[in-house]
């Protein structure tokens, strides 16, 4: 049982590290003014969950932030950072 569950944090990690990366992608679109606050905002916030181990929040926080990079790469999109 424990191997299963040891599976899927390494599944929910990778999930977890691909968002951070595709952020950091996003924030380079960013107009030049805005892209270093915009990574130092990302890289706190993963920073502030690092050590979360409660698998339904990193869940919870996943989706929400999948949710706000939706957002910020169609704000960026309609802006025409691209």
């Amino acid at each position: 049982m424990t191997a299963q569950l040891d599976f899927r944090a390494f599944i929910l990690r990778g999930h977890v590290l691909h968002f951070y990366r595709s952020a950091l992608k996003t924030a380079r679109r960013a107009p030049a003014h805005a892209r270093e606050e915009l990574r130092q905002t990302i890289r706190e916030e993963m920073e502030k969950n690092k050590y979360c181990e409660d698998k339904s929040k990193i869940r919870f926080l996943l989706s929400e932030g999948l949710q706000r990079l939706k957002e910020l790469n169609d704000m960026l999109d309609i802006q025409g950072h691209g």
